[in-house]
């Protein structure tokens, strides 16, 4: 089964692709480093406890499957990936997949291509699938 493809595209559309992932990246990395939701916890205070900004480990006690992603965006960045697994157990293959991911849609938009995935129900299972194994992962062996 096919979910993922190539799809030829114009100049106007590839420079978009190009412009739009940028500053994604961009975006990203300024929230990594300047967490918007400590703006937040400063407006509702009972809502986050003292260590953690994450509104699911904060209202159930059970961490969301990206708790702790910041800290370890933080260490995966300064090449610490014992402490970056330590902050959550799927950040490093994430982070690498992520990048390479990117790096693809990038390349492939000075070629004029671009990355088409199909969304069907085995492509929504398998990503519901990756999504509880990161979960109980990080339930069982992440750092909260």
């Amino acid at each position: 089964m096919k979910f993922i493809s190539l799809r030829k595209t114009s100049p106007e559309e590839s420079g978009k692709i190009r412009l739009i992932l940028v500053a994604s990246i961009f975006l990203i990395l300024l929230t990594a480093k300047y967490y918007p939701l400590d703006l937040l916890s400063h407006f509702f205070p009972g809502l986050f406890r003292e260590d953690s900004s994450c509104i699911m480990l904060n209202v159930t006690g059970f961490p969301c499957p990206f708790c702790g992603m910041s800290r370890a965006f933080e260490e995966f960045i300064h090449l610490n990936f014992s402490k970056s697994i330590f902050y959550n157990p799927a950040s490093v293959f994430f982070f690498t997949f992520s990048a390479i991911f990117c790096l693809a849609i990038f390349v492939l938009s000075f070629f004029n291509y671009k990355i088409s995935i199909k969304f069907n129900r085995f492509t929504l299972s398998v990503f519901l699938i990756l999504l509880m194994m990161i979960w109980i992962l990080n339930i069982y062996s992440g750092h909260h």
